[in-house]
This record gives structure tokens, C-alpha cells and sequence, in this order.
């Protein structure tokens, strides 16, 4: 008991009343998750997942609930810097609405900022998302995304909505590196495409939630032929990554919200995989992708470059 007391005074005091600023509820889940073990994380995940509700529950409802222990709930408010169940539970209460005006700009933001601090704020989010990113990757599926996409014979790409952005980008750092690959942005080309995918082909699907159906139908359809499937999500448990041979996930954060645009942290994460894949691929082809560099290079010098247009125009 003693042990149990010392603990709970080593907690500093500003963990349990400043966390009732409804904003740092979930950046405090963000940035303690990988430390927290399997099942504090199940906790982590339902409450992040689950931010804009009241949990009314007791302890006891909420790890039954949960196919947890109690101790473990109270071992996961003290990992996270509340006091316990019921400091989390005032501090999750006080969060809800916070960003109920815009709910796809980080939490910490809020519309009396002043632009310098809306800067500094956005700059802290995602610096901190893009390091909880590369603390939680898993290095082996990296290594085995790389090799798979370095050896393609053909790269599908796939993504709906936000994602789209992410796909292009992926495609124009494959393309002029000299990859065979193709992008695709409507379901119908999605289905179309991963139809007419083989063994040597890889489908690369991008979804922050991992429930994007079109991308997920693609993913699924390629396998069936064969290809090797990569999934880009923060939700492990997804439909996106079930239908992966290759999962990459980064942090849950803050989940897309139908009609109001993705997350400005998931982007931000997805696009920091997707330089790690690109970096990868450079280095394991070496001088293949070097002299296709150069080519693509010298080719829009010559090709696509301003100032031959300007000479044209005089």
C-alpha cells in the first residue's frame, strides 16, 4: 500500500489539473502511446476513438468493457499523468466540443489564436505526429515495403478524397525515379486497374481510417491476382489492413470527419512514410535510380524549362 501511495505523489501536480484543459486530452494520449503496453493502448485507442462522447462508465464497467483489468486502467491513467480513473474521465469530459466548429485542425488550435501562435501550434503538432510516426513504425514491414516496391515490375497506386494527394505525390517521386507505376483516384479505375494485377505487380492503397471501401476493394481484388498489397493507415485493425500483405500505420491522432477534409496530422505522417519508402527504393536500386534521375532531370531542362517558353514568346 505504501508503494502504491509513493507512486501516486511522485505524479507531478500540473498532470492532473492542467489535463483538464480539454485540448491536451488527446496530445497527451499522442505522445505517451508508444510507451504504453498492449492493453493500455486498447484503452488509448477506444478513447481517442471515442473523444467526442462522455464516459459515464465506472472502473469496473469500463474494463469489462474493455476485456481489461482494473489495475490496468489504473495503470494507464498514471502512464498517460492523470491521477486516476476519474481525473481521466474530467479531463475526457472537459475535452468534448473543443473543436466541434472545425474538427479537422489539431485539437491545440483554436480560432482566438493569433497566427503566430497558430504557426508555433502547427508546427508542434506535426513535428510531434512525424516523431510518434517513426517511434511506432514497425522497421521489418519498411524494409519489406521497399524491396517489394523497388522490384515491381508495376506499381498501382490508390487513393479516394484526401488521400488522393498522397497517391500523386507517390507517383510523382516513383515516376521520375524510373518506376513503372500508375495512379488512381475513382473506384471504377480502382476496380478496373487491380483487375488486371499479377504476381509481379505491387497495389499501394493509402485510407487514414483504413475504411475507404474503393481503396479497399482494390487492395483486395490485387491480391487475389497475386500482387503484393501495401496499406498506408493509422487503424491496424481496418479493412485497409486486413487486406495488406504490407501494413504501415502511423498514429491514430485525429480521425478524418466526413465532409470537413482529412487530418492535417495524418497527411503530414503518410507523406513522411512515403519519403521513407521513396529514400529506401534510392538506395537499394542505387546507380539504376541515379542515371534515371539525371535523365528525367535533363530531360526538363531541356524540355520544360521557363525560359525556353519565354525566348518562344519574344
Amino acid at each position: 500500500m505504501e508503494k502504491i501511495l509513493h507512486i501516486s505523489k511522485e505524479v507531478p501536480e500540473e498532470n492532473g489539473s492542467n489535463l483538464q484543459n480539454g485540448d491536451n486530452f488527446i496530445r497527451r494520449l499522442q505522445t505517451r502511446y508508444s510507451s504504453l503496453r498492449k492493453s493500455e493502448k486498447r484503452i488509448a485507442d477506444y478513447l481517442r476513438q471515442n473523444s467526442q462522447q462522455r464516459l459515464d462508465m465506472s472502473i469496473t464497467e469500463f474494463a469489462k468493457f474493455l476485456d481489461v483489468s482494473e489495475a490496468t486502467i489504473s495503470r494507464f491513467c498514471r502512464a498517460v499523468g492523470f491521477r486516476g480513473f476519474q481525473d481521466l474521465k474530467l479531463s475526457l469530459a472537459t475535452s468534448i466540443n473543443i473543436t466541434e466548429e472545425f474538427q479537422n485542425i489539431p485539437r491545440d488550435i483554436h480560432q482566438t489564436d493569433s497566427t503566430t501562435e497558430i504557426g508555433k501550434k502547427l508546427a508542434d503538432t506535426l513535428s510531434g505526429a512525424i516523431a510518434e510516426t517513426q517511434k511506432s513504425l514497425r522497421i521489418d514491414d519498411i524494409d519489406a515495403a521497399i524491396d517489394a516496391l523497388a522490384h515491381a515490375r508495376h506499381i498501382t497506386l490508390y487513393g479516394i478524397g484526401g488521400s488522393s494527394i498522397i497517391v500523386y505525390a507517390a507517383h510523382h517521386l516513383f515516376a521520375k525515379a524510373g518506376l513503372s507505376c500508375g495512379v488512381y483516384v475513382d473506384g471504377y479505375m480502382q476496380t478496373v486497374t487491380a483487375s488486371m494485377m499479377n504476381s509481379e505487380g505491387v497495389a499501394l492503397g493509402v485510407s487514414n481510417t483504413g475504411m475507404s471501401k474503393h481503396v479497399v476493394d482494390a487492395l483486395e481484388i490485387a491480391a487475389s491476382k497475386g500482387a503484393t498489397t501495401i496499406g498506408i493507415t493509422s487503424n491496424r485493425d481496418s479493412a485497409l489492413a486486413r487486406a495488406s500483405t504490407i501494413c504501415l500505420v502511423t498514429p491514430p491522432g485525429q480521425r478524418d470527419v466526413p465532409l470537413y477534409g482529412g487530418s492535417i496530422e495524418a497527411k503530414v505522417c503518410q507523406l513522411y512514410i512515403l519519403d521513407l519508402l521513396y529514400l529506401g527504393i534510392l538506395f537499394k536500386l542505387g546507380n539504376i535510380t541515379k542515371k534515371n534521375l539525371k535523365e528525367t532531370a535533363n530531360a526538363l531542362r531541356t524540355y520544360y524549362n521557363p525560359i525556353n517558353y519565354i525566348g518562344d514568346l519574344k
